[in-house]
């Protein structure tokens, strides 16, 4: 049985983080460590945490985190987690009971290092909101670059081999202005890694409350995925949005390359999609809908509107694209 760390990063957390050490003593399967990594709490956070790991049913390491932002403080946890398998662990959900029994059973059923669930999203008070996030409809395993290459689980919900985070370059890590901290964050780099190199689980079980409070550091408000909401963000993209994508593409594909010159199928698919991105762009940003037609036409040869799952921009994209060149939209003026 492969050995499980729960890794922590803490930072004032006192009014959450009793509930979510309950819940992680409280695993039908126990981990073999909890390492917690505070950050400067200048609450009760701290002794809370000590007071835990003086009865807890697991080891507890106890760490000063390097007091510059989130994503270095649960790096620096995981550096100790010394395990064959790591569960990233915010300081202010609740975990259910079994989520490291049920993780682990369908991580060694299925073969694969990298595992997700689907998540129950509450308000302050554990009250449900009704929604769930990830919302995964059904347990399915996905092999590597399969999937939507935009999309990332959220690191609370990640369980993972040891290994991915040995292959990680740090310091080589995509800096995104837009992101928290500039920096992609500890579980994006994680979850980018298994996209491109590894099989993938999903799983559909909730196995966690993903508490929202208006002071989360990471994370965001749940997506809809309903018909009406995708028609909406397909024909809310502006032309620029295209050149940002195929220069996230680039930067992505930069980073797997840092992290393994082997991952010459995950280098080579992220070239594709940067130039997917920029032949769309140039579809939208065409002087007139006859130079227009040439480039979507172009982009239609080349299967740059096949399955989303598979890199393309699917159908609803291309319906988009030929409305928008009908109706002389979002195209650069002249």
């Amino acid at each position: 049985m492969p050995s499980v760390a729960v890794v922590m990063a803490t930072f004032n957390g006192e009014r959450w983080i009793e509930a979510q050490l309950r819940s992680i003593s409280s695993q039908t399967r126990l981990p073999e460590r909890l390492v917690i990594s505070d950050d400067g709490s200048t609450d009760g956070t701290v002794e809370i945490a000590q007071k835990f790991a003086r009865d807890a049913p697991f080891d507890v390491e106890l760490l000063e985190g390097p007091r510059i932002g989130c994503d270095e403080n649960f790096w620096l946890a995981a550096k100790h987690s010394h395990t064959d398998v790591i569960a990233w662990c915010d300081q202010d959900d609740v975990w259910f009971p079994q989520k490291l029994q049920l993780c682990e059973r369908l991580m060694e059923d299925n073969n694969v290092p990298f595992v997700s669930h689907s998540a129950v999203v509450a308000d302050a008070t554990l009250a449900p909101t009704g929604q769930l996030y990830p919302d995964y409809t059904r347990t399915r395993v996905l092999e590597p670059l399969v999937g939507d290459w935009f999309w990332r689980a959220p690191g609370f919900t990640q369980f993972f081999r040891a290994e991915l985070l040995q292959v990680v370059q740090w310091e080589d890590r995509p800096s995104i202005p837009t992101f928290l901290n500039g920096r992609f964050a500890h579980s994006e780099v994680i979850a980018l890694l298994a996209f491109a190199t590894c099989r993938r689980l999903e799983i559909a079980d909730t196995l966690a409350t993903y508490r929202r409070h208006g002071r989360n550091l990471s994370g965001g408000a749940p997506k809809i995925h309903g018909p009406l909401e995708t028609v909406k963000v397909a024909l809310s993209n502006e032309s620029t949005s295209y050149s940002h994508q195929a220069w996230l593409a680039g930067l992505y594909g930069r980073f797997i390359a840092a992290c393994g010159p082997s991952n010459s199928r995950a280098i080579d698919y992220f070239a594709m999609i940067e130039e997917r991105c920029l032949r769309r762009s140039k579809t939208h940003q065409s002087p007139g809908r006859l130079s227009g037609a040439r480039n979507l036409a172009v982009a239609l040869a080349r299967g740059d509107y096949g399955r989303r799952s598979h890199g393309g921009f699917g159908k609803l994209a291309l319906s988009r694209d030929l409305v928008a060149l009908a109706l002389d939209v979002n195209r650069s003026p002249t």
